[in-house]
């Protein structure tokens, strides 16, 4: 399927183009607070979030590229999001989002994560959708939380960032549980 446009009440989820490395390094990829967790420092030059963006545009020609820019309905991008196919065989995904620090704690994370994992399960065959955060980092589990996927575990020294290894949570949801949750909503 790939990544196809996805409304929510207030973002459009789009594909990345070149014209948004402006705004992105301005929102977002120049920002150590949103970049404290990630595995790559906040970008110096606007160089290279261009040479960001033209990796992951170069990656739609693939089917199984689901990566969204984070839009107000204004058009401003405030953040980015994925989920990253870890394993075809086993229906495996794993979701993953940064936001520019100004937008956080407004509900935009979870808008598009929910946004997002509704999308993987009604347009592929995902079994299971998992993401993982830093244990310093409880805005990200607030919205894996607030999503519907369930803690799993503990992963000790999962990753390495600047600032040395984290110990992360792993959350997941499942396609039955997600079923479940859409036909609560829907009675």
């Amino acid at each position: 399927m790939g990544t196809k446009t996805v409304e929510t009440p207030r973002l459009t989820l789009r594909r990345l183009e070149s014209a948004d490395a402006e705004m992105m390094f301005h929102n977002w990829t120049s920002d150590e607070k949103v970049t404290r967790f990630l595995r790559w420092d906040a970008h110096k030059t606007i160089e290279e979030t261009k040479d960001m963006v033209r990796r992951w545009v170069n990656s739609y020609q693939y089917d199984s590229t689901y990566y969204w820019g984070m839009y107000l309905k204004n058009g401003e991008m405030i953040g980015s999001i994925g989920v990253t196919v870890i394993s075809e065989p086993d229906l495996k995904g794993e979701l993953g989002y940064k936001i520019g620090s100004r937008w956080w704690g407004q509900g935009y994370s979870s808008e598009a994560a929910g946004a997002v994992v509704d999308y993987m399960f009604r347009n592929t065959d995902m079994e299971r959708i998992s993401a993982f955060s830093s244990v310093e980092n409880p805005g990200s589990r607030k919205v894996m939380e607030k999503i519907g996927m369930h803690y799993e575990g503990l992963l000790q020294h999962y990753y390495r960032t600047r600032d040395g290894f984290h110990d992360c949570t792993l959350y997941a949801i499942l396609r039955k549980e997600w079923e479940q949750a859409c036909k609560a909503v829907c009675l």
